[in-house]
Parts: structure tokens; sequence; C-alpha cells
């Protein structure tokens, strides 16, 4: 009797197997490494994501710089270099840079364009004139004429004399105010009429734009100007001011010039220089621009 044949048994396979390479060799792969595998891919991928939106964000950031903060600047470049080449003065002459040369005192020279410039009737400025200003004991003046100004201070201090200032860089706007006050007052206390009272304001108070202390080269100093030629302080600074580069603006007899009445209170800058070659003269600052233009 034939034997019989035992029957094959074959397991099935409850692993996973890859071919690769030429030969078909196979390479087994847990599922403990196929889990490795997709979580290190989701990393990859999420770190690839993280990358590309900081890329994006340092990309929109260079952007917005630029947009935002070169480009304007250098239209600003632009256009304040195309401006400069048209425009015929600036908006303040006495603005402009200037490399002073010294005195022996150690107080700055500057030109005739910064000393001596004037505004008055003659020489008249609109409301868009603004000097650089500085401010010095509570008052503003053009920044050209500080070092001078703390030095007269300083001076007049070690001979025992406080100098006070009311009043420095006057604008157009807070002048033409001042007019019109002083032109109302004329006409309710003495009863002038408009034209009148206008022609006797611009005595004691010029108009907008015809006022020196626009210039911030001009301060008041405190003290009442019918009584202060009787002042200590008045004969102080007759006496020492010039060497500090100041003159009396407004002195008595020259209203024909000044267009102003007698006020002893308001001094001026010119320079050292000018200023001795004005008290040696008796020449205000009109008068002194005129003897130096007919030379």
């Amino acid at each position: 009797m034939p034997k019989k044949r035992k029957k094959r048994v074959v397991l099935s396979r409850t692993d996973h197997r890859i071919n690769i390479g030429p030969a078909g060799r196979n390479l087994f792969i847990s599922r403990d490494k196929q889990l490795q595998s997709r979580q290190a891919k989701h990393i990859m991928l999420w770190m690839r994501g993280v990358m590309a939106l900081v890329v994006l964000l340092v990309a929109a950031g260079v952007g917005m710089f630029i947009a935002f903060y070169m480009v304007p600047y250098f239209q600003k470049e632009i256009s304040l270099e195309s401006s400069s080449g048209s425009q015929v003065r600036e908006n303040s002459l006495l603005s402009q840079t200037e490399i002073p040369v010294y005195d022996d005192m150690g107080l700055p020279l500057y030109s005739n364009e910064v000393s001596l410039f004037v505004i008055n009737e003659n020489s008249p400025q609109d409301a868009s004139y603004v000097p650089n200003t500085i401010e010095v004991e509570g008052v503003q003046v053009e920044a050209h004429i500080v070092s001078a100004l703390e030095m007269l201070m300083e001076a007049a201090k070690e001979d025992g004399l406080a100098l006070v200032f009311t009043e420095g860089y006057v604008s157009y706007e807070e002048q033409e105010e001042r007019y019109e006050a002083k032109v109302t007052e004329l006409m309710e206390s003495e009863g002038l009429t408009t034209v009148m009272a206008r022609t006797q304001a611009r005595l004691v108070v010029p108009r907008a734009g015809e006022s020196d202390m626009q210039t911030g080269m001009c301060v008041r100093v405190q003290g009442d100007p019918e009584t202060f030629t009787d002042s200590r302080t008045f004969t102080w600074l007759r006496s020492n001011m010039g060497k500090y580069g100041f003159v009396f603006r407004y002195p008595e007899g020259k209203k024909d010039y000044t267009g102003c009445s007698e006020d002893y209170t308001v001094i001026r800058y010119v320079g050292s220089n000018h200023a001795i070659a004005m008290q040696q003269r008796s020449l205000c600052l009109e008068e002194y621009i005129s003897y130096l233009n007919s030379q």
C-alpha cells in the first residue's frame, strides 16, 4: 500500500520585505523601524516648513525696511539736494555752515553776511524767516551769538553785575500781534486815527517783518528805557560790551536811520571788530552798513 505523502505546510508571512538591488536581496524592516522612519520624515517636513517660514519673515522684514526707511531716506536726500540748487537763500541765512576765525579773546569772527545781517523797514523779511535759536538765560537767541553773550554775562558777573534779559528772538507772528496791540492802544488812549496810530506805533514797535528782533541777534536788557541811561548796567555795557561784539541797537539821535525811537535796553551782536569800529565812529548799525558799502 503506497505511503501517503505529507501535506506541505506553508506559513503566511507576518513581516514586510522589499527587494532592492539587482540581486533582489531581501531587507527586513520591522514595524518599529517603519514608525521611526515615518516620524523622521514628519520632523524633516516640519523643519523645512519652519525654515521656509523664517526665510519669508526675514525677506518681508527686509522688504519693509527698504520700503519704509531706505526709500524715503534717499528720496529726502535727493529732494534736499535738488531744492538747495534752486533756492536762492535758505530759510535762515544765519544757519549756514561756516568755520569761524577766532579773535584774541576766543570769540568767533563771522562773515559780514552773518554779523551784519539786519531786518528793518528797508530790509524786511516775511514769516518764513526763522533763525536757528538756542535758549540763553530764559530767552531765545541766534546760535552764532551764544558764546559771545555768555562771555558778556560772565564778565559782568565778575564785576558784580547781573545781566538779566527780558527778550530775545521775536517771531514774525508775535511781532505782528505787538504792533497791532500798540496801534489799538494809541487809538484808544490818545484818540489817534488809524493812520496816525500806525505811523506812531512803528516808532516804538516795528511792524512784523521789519523788526531786528526777528534775526535773533538782539536781546533786551531788563530796565526802563526812559531811565536806563542812569543805571550802572548802562554804564558798564557802554564801556565793556564792544569787546564781546555788542552795540546799542537804537541809540539816541539815530531815529532817521533805525526807524525807531531811542532805546538803550536793546543791544545787538555785530562782532567785536565791527562793534569797536561803530563805537569809534559813533555809528548805528544802518549807518555803519552804509559806510562799509561806500568804501
